[in-house]
């Protein structure tokens, strides 16, 4: 019996993992899911805003352009394959209007407050609700789980943060909403070192109840147990350019700390474990995987099956917009700008009037060092691909050709 499990927890960056590089939290239990399953390195959130993502997502489309009509939902409706979404976002009700979902739940709203242990924190009653799931008898059905993540409550208990802290370190905040400050200076390192403490304290709650989950799959007969994907609609920026924290009246910017979102795919048995790849992954590439692990051919315009296909010669850049932002994104090369509106057709905008930035990938990780007056060769000619790119998916075109100029390496 087929079945399969997104879990979307919001605000999880790809730089909080133990398996992704980070040596200063631990997540054993993260490590553990990477031993079983198959991991991108480089999955890129094309939106990080999960109304404005979603009913793109789900039909094959991408963000820039329209919705399209008879997508992936309609191939896995068709196949009298459900897919359930349960978050305890409210906001994702919206979802019901917009999306061919078979239904769209969530949970009812408690109050923020601190928890007094890791079993009463908001991310806890959530991964209850998938351990339930579990223990139900295995139907054919897609579960996306869609948490608040560190965008809700950072509930968990204050002696999480206190572990974090050295002796020399101030006290961490006892915050319980999740914050969000813009300057144009940098922050307070004091200031950043206690959100940052804070934060790993919610990853370090997600940890522990991924354990939980990963222990009762593996109870589970293989035959029984579903596919999973562990990934995030987008980071949390904590610090970087000018920005602690997302807050929904103003409009995240679009760096790597918020763009660079971690994936893993969990298949039965652990399947393929310790598996990693090098290649640009993006969040369009989930349904198409699942669809395609259930049996079903799905035509997506460049969704892949990531379980199948070689990344690396497959897919060459993506792009990612939110409002009149955009990040064009390739092996070598990430570049950032704005788009003057969204009205003006793009074949009318006068690119010389963008402003752009330019980051030497993979080695700028958290994208620090502009390079885009050293480099201006390479910032046009993205801006021109990026422009063009944007045209086709707008108007359901084939996808531009990758210029050469692009595929050097930076010495």
């Amino acid at each position: 019996m087929r079945r399969a499990l997104v879990l979307v927890v919001d605000g999880w960056g790809a730089g909080f993992l133990g398996c992704y590089g980070n040596s200063w939290l631990d997540t054993p239990a993260l490590d553990q899911w990477a031993c079983q399953s198959v991991l991108f390195e480089q999955c890129l959130s094309e939106c990080p805003a999960p109304l404005d993502l979603y009913p793109h997502l789900f039909e094959g489309s991408h963000p820039v352009g329209p919705v399209e009509p008879n997508g992936l939902m309609s191939a896995l409706t068709d196949a009298d394959i459900p897919v359930h979404l349960l978050s305890d976002d409210p906001r994702l009700l919206a979802l019901r209007e917009t999306t061919r979902l078979t239904s769209v739940e969530t949970f009812p709203e408690v109050a923020d407050v601190a928890a007094a242990s890791p079993e009463e924190t908001t991310l806890a009653r959530f991964a209850g609700v998938l351990l339930d799931w579990l223990e139900e008898p295995a139907r054919e059905e897609i579960i996306w789980a869609h948490a608040r993540g560190m965008l809700g409550p950072w509930d968990a208990p204050y002696s999480f943060r206190e572990d974090l802290a050295d002796e020399e370190d101030p006290a961490p905040p006892t915050i319980v909403h999740p914050p969000f400050e813009r300057e144009n200076r940098e922050f307070d390192s004091d200031h950043v070192l206690g959100i940052t403490q804070a934060y790993a304290g919610q990853v370090t709650v997600l940890d522990m109840l991924l354990g939980e989950l990963l222990a009762t799959i593996e109870e589970l007969p293989e035959d029984e147990q579903p596919l999973v994907v562990l990934t995030s609609t987008g980071g949390y920026p904590l610090g970087l350019h000018g920005q602690i924290g997302r807050d929904d009246d103003s409009t995240v910017r679009l760096y790597s700390d918020t763009l660079h979102v971690p994936l893993l795919i969990r298949q039965p048995g652990g399947k393929d474990g310790l598996a990693r790849c090098q290649g640009l992954a993006r969040l369009g590439d989930i349904l198409p995987t699942i669809a395609q692990a259930f049996g079903l051919e799905t035509a997506s315009q460049e969704g892949l099956n990531l379980l199948e296909a070689q990344l690396r010669d497959e897919r060459e850049f993506v792009l990612c917009g939110l409002a009149d932002q955009r990040c064009f994104r390739c092996d070598h090369w990430s570049l950032r700008y704005h788009l003057p509106d969204l009205e003006t057709p793009l074949d009318e905008i006068d690119i010389h009037q963008i402003v752009t930035e330019l980051f030497v990938k993979p080695d700028d990780r958290w994208d620090v060092n502009n390079v885009a007056d050293r480099c201006k060769n390479i910032a046009e000619t993205g801006l021109q691909t990026a422009i063009a790119l944007e045209h086709a998916y707008r108007n359901n075109l084939p996808l531009p050709e990758m210029p050469d100029e692009l595929r050097l390496v930076v010495q």
